[in-house]
């Protein structure tokens, strides 16, 4: 009786054994399955977020270079309508289409009506605005020894991890408008800029012997 009691002892402390290593088994598994089922978001810190971020600018300049085959980039800067009525009180003059205060209460694009008015408009709307990403446009030339810079869209301060990317656009003295208000009417000479009736946002190159109005740059930056 004695053996058989100490028999059992020892199949019981092998069983509790076991089952410890079992249980120990099964918490590992499951930390390995917790820890591979981790999604990377753009969010996440080191190789990956470089990796993700890269990816997203050269989204972002791929969406310019196609917008600017096909005209729709210099189309989009001469989109101006200047009858347009703005919040500023005694002010007019914007952007066809735009229909939302920007941060000066100019008017400014949202995405929606910036994709109805542009090549540039839907491939962001589609590959940023619909993935729950936001961007701003801007147009950026030079005036004089400073630069002025024009909103076309405006969702907000950029955080300091945005990216950016930008493409040029040279726009001529015989260059017209498209708006539908002022289709075809030429982009204004520089005397002509200087008349405080004239409202278009876009100012001219200093240099005034060469066909050239003004070189603009496109940037949109996204976060």
């Amino acid at each position: 009786m004695l053996r058989s009691n100490t028999t059992t002892e020892a199949d019981r402390g092998q069983a509790h054994t076991l089952e410890g290593f079992i249980g120990a088994m099964v918490v590992l598994m499951a930390v390995l399955f917790a820890l591979q089922s981790v999604i990377i978001m753009p969010t996440t810190s080191g190789t990956a977020d470089r990796t993700v971020q890269n990816q997203l600018q050269q989204e972002t300049k791929d969406a310019l270079v196609i917008a600017a085959q096909d005209d729709d980039l210099s189309e989009t800067v001469r989109n101006w309508n200047e009858s347009a009525e703005t919040p500023k009180e005694g002010e007019t003059g914007a952007f066809f289409g735009a229909d939302q205060p920007g941060p000066d209460r100019e008017l400014t694009y949202s995405s929606g009506s910036f994709a109805n008015q542009s090549t540039l408009g839907e491939i962001l709307e589609s590959r940023f605005a619909d993935r729950g990403r936001s961007y701003n446009v801007e147009l950026v030339a030079a005036n004089g020894s400073e630069f002025e810079t024009t909103k076309l869209v405006y969702q907000g301060s950029a955080p300091p991890d945005a990216f950016t990317a930008s493409y040029t656009v040279t726009l001529y003295e015989n260059d017209v408008l498209t708006s539908p208000e002022h289709r075809d009417e030429q982009i204004e000479l520089r005397e002509a800029h200087e008349d405080e009736d004239y409202n278009y946002p876009i100012p001219p190159a200093e240099d005034g012997d060469g066909p050239v109005y003004a070189v603009v740059e496109v940037r949109v930056t996204v976060w």
